[in-house]
């Protein structure tokens, strides 16, 4: 792509090399699209955060990194955790994770905690190209075929679409001069990622520390037997007077702070994009996470919201780029997003406020506003373009297809042993970028010539009634949930949400 004018034409270039930006790149290589990803980081020496920022994954996002094959990279060095308890005075005074042990139809109902550097880490091991590190982006500008965008290195870059992905402090977001409204409460809080030896009861529970009245600090169990707190703090905010204030909320036990890796401070700003993509909805640049929309930390879901932000974005980039779908199916982006983004802030504004009263107050608005803390109940309204208001079973228009399980059967001419059929789970089966047609019961395609045109779009599969046991074709599976005399068709999004049900 490179040459002597240091010129580079691509499908997707994308400014931003945080969770949201690289994420977005695998995706895009795995969709077959030539991607150019830029984000300056100075003296930077493999590209990835080393401490510090997000400190968990949610259950939503576990499954999308589960299809993209990247949580076998994170789990087994992040730490489950599905508990949240409230401590004052010497003793635990609460205890909860029913939102957590109620949800149904996923294979991990808990947070995974583990740090944004270890995130990066995996998603870069995983990229195919390499990330510019060393330049920074000093134009950007679209025409009617594309985008163009240049750096402070001479390079030139230009695509047939953009992502900004470049932060709160968006260059991308400020250039184009797109508005990024919203409030800004007077509260400043302290972060520590640190190690300590204490007398006090360690368990993997997120613990609200009510002092007074307030909840005030906050304990994140982590990987490595580290630990994060946060620290609502008054006046000259440092971190001896963390410390000092962690020590005070967690008497009569002992803490000493050993090693910090870690410490920093950060005002809650709550704010989101007018428009999530240029020319009013009609353009080529398109914003995702942080650079879209920032809230409080509270309920642990910049990441994740990032993260959810690409699945949503780039199967509908590769859809656009190579031909198909044009600025509807872009638009429904903006539609989805921007509302799911207004929604994480009024959550995350709640749990701020809250930290000023009692814990338990504080944990009843995490426990009714749980869908959203989870990654779980998240869901697309039947007014965008792409849900159609429908149901079967388990399948609700707009909402996280159900990671049910299926068994997968042998083709009748096959060796195997009937009596071995494998079980797995959809999100174990499904990949990413195409939609997923699902012919439940006796439910057929009307012709040959209609299988093979879905399958230039869309995975085919047959699930049938459990008592089901040979095939003639792949992708032939039984299940319980499958009902013979209920035939249906069910079609799931690329970003493995459910758009609607045909049945008999």
């Amino acid at each position: 792509m490179e040459n002597k004018s240091s010129t580079f034409a691509v499908d997707l270039v994308i400014v931003g090399g945080g969770p949201t930006g690289l994420l977005s790149a695998v995706l895009a290589r795995a969709l077959g699209l030539s991607v150019y990803i830029i984000d300056l980081i100075p003296d930077a020496k493999n590209g990835a955060l080393e401490v510090g920022r997000a400190d968990a994954l949610n259950a939503r996002t576990q499954q999308y990194l589960e299809v993209t094959k990247t949580l076998p990279f994170l789990e087994p060095f992040g730490l489950k955790c599905n508990t949240s308890s409230t401590f004052e005075g010497g003793q635990f005074t609460s205890q909860q994770n029913k939102w957590w042990t109620s949800l149904k139809h996923t294979h991990r109902p808990n947070f995974l905690m583990i740090g944004q550097s270890e995130v990066e880490e995996a998603l870069l091991h995983q990229l195919d190209i390499p990330v510019d590190y060393k330049s920074h982006v000093n134009g950007i500008e679209e025409t009617t075929s594309g985008v163009v965008v240049t750096t402070d290195k001479g390079k030139t870059i230009t695509a047939k679409y953009a992502i900004a992905a470049d932060g709160a402090r968006s260059f991308v977001r400020t250039t184009l001069g797109i508005p990024f409204t919203g409030t800004k409460p007077e509260m400043v809080w302290a972060v520590l990622d640190t190690f300590i030896e204490t007398d006090f009861p360690v368990c993997p529970e997120i613990i609200t520390f009510q002092k007074d009245g307030q909840s005030r600090v906050a304990w994140i169990p982590r990987e490595r037997g580290m630990n994060r707190f946060y620290i609502l703090l008054d006046g000259e905010v440092t971190q001896e007077k963390a410390e000092a204030s962690v020590r005070d909320h967690m008497a009569p036990h002992k803490v000493e702070f050993t090693k910090t890796e870690w410490f920093s401070t950060f005002e809650i700003k709550e704010r989101v994009a007018s428009t999530f993509i240029s020319k009013d909805g009609n353009g080529r640049i398109l914003l995702a996470g942080d650079a879209a929309h920032v809230h409080a930390v509270n309920g642990g879901q910049g990441l994740n919201t990032g993260i959810a932000d690409a699945f949503n974005l780039i199967w509908r980039v590769a859809f656009a780029a190579k031909g198909h779908g044009g600025s509807t199916l872009l638009k429904s982006y903006d539609e989805e997003r921007r509302a799911t983004a207004s929604a994480v802030i009024d959550v995350a504004a709640k749990l701020v406020r809250t930290t000023v009263k009692t814990a338990l107050e504080y944990v009843e608005i995490i426990e009714k506003n749980a869908g959203y803390i989870t990654g779980m109940g998240v869901s697309y309204s039947s007014t965008t373009p792409l849900v159609v208001d429908s149901s079967y079973g388990d399948f609700v228009a707009g909402n996280r297809c159900p990671d049910l399980w299926v068994t997968n059967l042998p083709v009748r001419s096959s060796p195997a042993n009937t009596e071995e059929l494998s079980r797995m789970r959809l999100y174990e089966l499904f990949g990413y970028g195409k939609f997923k047609v699902l012919f439940i019961g006796n439910e057929k395609p009307a012709s040959f010539e209609q299988t093979i045109g879905l399958q230039q779009k869309a995975e085919i599969w047959h699930i049938h009634d459990q008592d089901h046991r040979l095939t003639t074709l792949t992708h032939e599976f039984s299940a319980e949930w499958a009902k013979s005399d209920e035939g249906a068709v069910v079609v799931v999004r690329p970003d493995f949400n459910y758009v609607f049900t045909s049945d008999r």
